[in-house]
């Protein structure tokens, strides 16, 4: 694995990591992790698909992590999608990519919407897996918060925005809260390795109340009938407090063939550390049929040395 330095269309750098399964050049997956979330998070997936023969290109969304951006900590939807097509370019431009071949999008929560949304209209993708997506924000907004959480978030909203156009900072909330009455990006659920990470000081646990406007109204179902013809995985889980399981399931039932869905029995931060093993593996065999990574491919070699990208 390598390091690497994405320079976005309006100069704003994400930082990455790139893997490879070896010299040459492969089939490309791009990735980035959902709201709130950093590509460490994720990056197990980036591993066990280069292992699996692809080159893949894990980067922190604007903002998050070790990327730039301002303000930091907000989820901007529409710099996302052109951030995530950016990625695709920079990866066009890698040795370690064979673009011939296409590209593979996956993301995770936030970002499986974003993956849907790039698949629909980005030429260059081949194929697609959303993990646990927030795939419609109206529908889901109603069933993850109350109908006074909900007016506050966009009473908060109007005031914000006239109060960034007086110069003043982003108003922002908790990610996650213990207190039943303190407004927070996820209200019913708060993972225990996040905890960890907050109380070490190695994650920040605040966004703006902007990220929670756009996490209530981002709507990639509307996107999800021009994904066809490629090829569409879905991971669902079967409890589900954050993006919830059945707006999943209607939208995937909406949605047109060719499609796939998998599900697992766990709830939402499940995905990422018990059922790892109900959701790499099917993801990777996904990539294997649709975009021509040889079977029980094995990394060659070992991992590559971590370095940071020429010229980048």
């Amino acid at each position: 694995m390598r390091r690497a330095k994405i320079h976005t269309e309006d100069g704003t750098i994400l930082r990455a990591y790139l893997h490879s399964p070896g010299p040459g050049a492969h089939p490309g997956i791009v990735m980035c992790p959902g709201f709130g979330g950093v590509k460490p998070h994720i990056d197990p997936y980036a591993a066990l698909f280069a292992e699996a023969g692809f080159a893949v290109l894990n980067f922190d969304n604007r903002g998050w992590g070790t990327s730039e951006g301002e303000p930091r900590q907000e989820l901007n939807v529409f710099k996302q999608i052109t951030d995530l097509r950016d990625a695709i370019t920079f990866a066009e431009s890698q040795p370690e990519f064979d673009s011939e071949q296409g590209f593979g999008v996956w993301g995770s929560s936030f970002s499986g919407g974003l993956a849907i949304v790039t698949a629909a209209n980005d030429p260059r993708v081949r194929c697609v897996v959303a993990q646990i997506p927030n795939v419609s924000g109206h529908r889901n907004a109603i069933k993850l918060f109350t109908a006074e959480q909900l007016h506050e978030i966009r009473r908060r909203a109007v005031i914000d925005r006239r109060a960034r156009l007086a110069g003043e900072p982003p108003m922002t909330v908790p990610m996650f809260s213990e207190d039943p009455d303190e407004l927070c990006a996820f209200p019913r659920e708060f993972p225990e390795e996040y905890r960890e990470a907050i109380e070490s000081g190695m994650w920040n646990n605040q966004t703006t109340i902007r990220s929670l406007e756009s996490f209530t109204e981002f709507e990639p179902a509307g996107w999800l009938p021009y994904v066809t013809p490629k090829p569409l995985l879905m991971i669902l889980a079967e409890h589900d407090v954050c993006t919830f399981t059945e707006v999943q399931r209607e939208v995937y039932e909406a949605a047109p063939e060719p499609k796939q869905l998998v599900t697992f029995d766990g709830g939402h931060f499940d995905a990422y550390t018990t059922f790892f093993e109900q959701t790499a593996p099917p993801a990777r065999d996904w990539f294997v049929e649709h975009l021509g990574a040889p079977p029980n491919r094995q990394a060659l070699g070992g991992p590559e040395p971590v370095s940071e990208s020429v010229g980048t």
